[in-house]
C-alpha cells in the first residue's frame, strides 16, 4: 500500500503506518539517523509534525515501555491517585489501603464526549476540565479526599467499581514509579541492568515536583538535557550511564542514567535530580523537574529551562524542513545530529519503532466492557501483528 499525491494517512498496525507519502516502518528511512559517526543526521522531518508517526510511537514506544510517571513521594496516603497520560491513553495509579500501588485505565478515556471531538484529534493534548481523557492535559496528583463517592475525580478516573477498570503493570524504583501497558512485558529488573544499584544508599525523598513548558518535541528535547558533555557514554539494558562529567542540563552531576523513553536522573554528591520527559504536542514536551534537594531542583530547573530553550531552536528547523516554506530543503538530507548521547537515543528509538510487535489490541485498549468480568489478561482477545 502506498499513500497518494495527496499523502492520505494510513495507521492502523494491520495497514502500515503512512505519511508525506512514506512507509514510516521503513528501515530505509533511518539509515542516517542511526549512524554512529559524523554522518548522523536527526530523524526524518516527518517525525517532528506527523499525528501518523506520534500514533507509531503510541503503538511502538509508549505501549510497549517502561514509562515513569512520578514518584511515590505524590501518592503518600492511601486512596491518593497519580494520573498520567501515556501516549494516547490516560491511566493512573493509586496507593491502595495496604500500601501497594494499583495501576489503572482511566474511567472516562474520552471524557464526558461519546466520541473523540476532531480538536482532540491533532495530535496535541487539550486543556479541557476531563483530564482523565488520553486527549488532555494531565493535572497534578490527586487527593483522596477529591475521590469520595460521586465527585467529579473519581467519575472521571475510578467509576462506581474501580475493579472493572483494564489494569495497567506498575513497580518502582527507588521513589520512581513506572508503569507498562503492553499484556506481558519482562522485569524492569531486566531495563536497569547494573544501573538498578546506583540509588543505592541515596537520599531519596524527591519533594514536591516543578513542571516546566518546553515548545519542541520530546525526541529533541531529550537530547538537549545531556549533550554536550564530557565522558563516554556506556549503554546499559534499557538504561544508559553517562560517565565522567556530564554537561547540559546535569553538568555537577557524577553519573546521569537516561532509562528509554522518558526519565534521565542525576546523581551527585548526596544529591539526586531527575527529569520525567512527557509529550504533549508535536511541538511541546512537559518536564517534570525533581530534586532531593530544593536547591538540586532549582539548578537542574534553570538548566532545564535553557535546554528547552536549545531543543526550541532545533525544532523549528527540523519541523520546516522540506515544506513549501523551504523547498530547497525537499531533497536533501535532514539536519546533522552532533553528540553521543543524541546518537543513542535515536538508535534506541529506531530499534523500538521497527520491532515487530507480538500481539497488539484488536480493539480500542481502554474499552472496559471487553474486560470486564473477565478476571484474566490472558483471556482477553489479541491478535498477531508484524512490520510491514
Amino acid at each position: 500500500m502506498r499513500a497518494n499525491t495527496r499523502f492520505s494517512a494510513v495507521h492502523h498496525p494491520d495497514l502500515g503506518y503512512f505519511d508525506e507519502g512514506l512507509d514510516l516502518t521503513d528501515p530505509a528511512l533511518y539509515v542516517s539517523a542511526v549512524a554512529t559517526d559524523d554522518r548522523a543526521t536527526l530523524l526524518p522531518p516527518v517525525a517532528y509534525r506527523s499525528k501518523v508517526f506520534q500514533d507509531l510511537e503510541d503503538e511502538k514506544i509508549w505501549t510497549r515501555s517502561w514509562v515513569c510517571i512520578g514518584t511515590v513521594d505524590e501518592i503518600p496516603n492511601p486512596g491518593d491517585l497519580l494520573p498520567f497520560t501515556v501516549g494516547n491513553h490516560g491511566i493512573h495509579v493509586q496507593r491502595a489501603e495496604d500500601g501497594a500501588l494499583v495501576g489503572r485505565f482511566n474511567k472516562a478515556q474520552h471524557g464526558g464526549c461519546r466520541f473523540v471531538p476532531q480538536q482532540c484529534q491533532t495530535g496535541r493534548k487539550t486543556r479541557c476540565s476531563f483530564t482523565s481523557c488520553g486527549h488532555s492535559r494531565d493535572r497534578a496528583a490527586i487527593g483522596a479526599d477529591e475521590l469520595g463517592d460521586s465527585t467529579p475525580a473519581m467519575g472521571q478516573y475510578l467509576g462506581v467499581d474501580p475493579t472493572r477498570l483494564l489494569p495497567v503493570h506498575v513497580t518502582t524504583w527507588g521513589p520512581f514509579v513506572f508503569v507498562n501497558l503492553d499484556v506481558d512485558p519482562p522485569p524492569l529488573a531486566e531495563r536497569l541492568g547494573t544501573c538498578a544499584s546506583l540509588l543505592t544508599g541515596r537520599a531519596l525523598a524527591m519533594g514536591r515536583t516543578r513542571w516546566i513548558e518546553g515548545a519542541a518535541n520530546w525526541k529533541l528535547a531529550g537530547p538537549a538535557l545531556i549533550d554536550p558533555f564530557a565522558g563516554d557514554v556506556a549503554p546499559d539494558a534499557g538504561g544508559w550511564v553517562l560517565h565522567g562529567r556530564p554537561g547540559g542540563a546535569f553538568a555537577d552531576a557524577e553519573k546521569v542514567i537516561w532509562l528509554f523513553p522518558n526519565l534521565m536522573i542525576g546523581i551527585g554528591g548526596d544529591a539526586v535530580t531527575a527529569a520525567i520527559l512527557q509529550p504533549t504536542a508535536f511541538d511541546s514536551t512537559l518536564y517534570r523537574v525533581l530534586g532531593s534537594t530544593p536547591a538540586a531542583q532549582q539548578a537542574l530547573a534553570a538548566a532545564v529551562e535553557w535546554a528547552a530553550a536549545t531543543a526550541q531552536a532545533v525544532h523549528d528547523d527540523c519541523a520546516a524542513w522540506g515544506t513549501p516554506s523551504h523547498p530547497t530543503e525537499a531533497a536533501t538530507d535532514a539536519p546533522s545530529l552532533d553528540g553521543p548521547g543524541g546518537r543513542l537515543f535515536q538508535q534506541f528509538l529506531v530499534d523500538r519503532l521497527l520491532t515487530a510487535s507480538e500481539t497488539y489490541w484488536n480493539a480500542p485498549v481502554y474499552d472496559a466492557s471487553l474486560s470486564a468480568g473477565a478476571g484474566n489478561r490472558n483471556e482477553r482477545r489479541w491478535s498477531t501483528a508484524s512490520n510491514r
